[in-house]
């Protein structure tokens, strides 16, 4: 064959050929902006989960708080019932005439008429 000849080939521009290339063209930019679009929802949707976790932390966060000063609270109110609980006692033991006696005997030294108080050391363990 002959090698030093070029070959030129020629581009048809018949009515089809440009209809082809409209539709062609037509349709590389509905893909275009097909692909925009999905990038665009795409970014919405990413950005609509990261908001929601960001929120759902900031949530959880406040409930664990919440729950822990709860629980604290409720401690709390069941040593202050305790302690209520034992100043009720102590109140219907203060309507007891003996043992506002001994209060008295133990607390004040007082004494009876006629009764003498003896202070005794406390006593001390003694090693043998």
């Amino acid at each position: 064959m002959e090698e030093g000849r070029k070959t030129q080939i020629r581009r048809l521009t018949t009515e089809y050929m440009e209809r082809q290339e409209q539709q062609e063209e037509h349709r590389q930019r509905r893909l275009k902006g097909l692909k925009r679009r999905l990038s665009v929802f795409g970014a919405g949707v990413l950005l609509f989960f990261l908001i929601a976790s960001v929120t759902l932390f900031q949530q959880h966060a406040t409930i664990q708080e919440s729950e822990q000063e709860n629980q604290q609270l409720e401690q709390r109110l069941a040593e202050m019932e305790t302690e209520g609980k034992e100043l009720e006692a102590e109140i219907e033991a203060l309507h007891d005439e003996e043992y506002i006696a001994e209060l008295a005997r133990r607390d004040f030294f007082m004494s009876k008429p006629g009764e003498t108080l003896f202070q005794l050391p406390r006593s001390q363990v003694v090693e043998e």
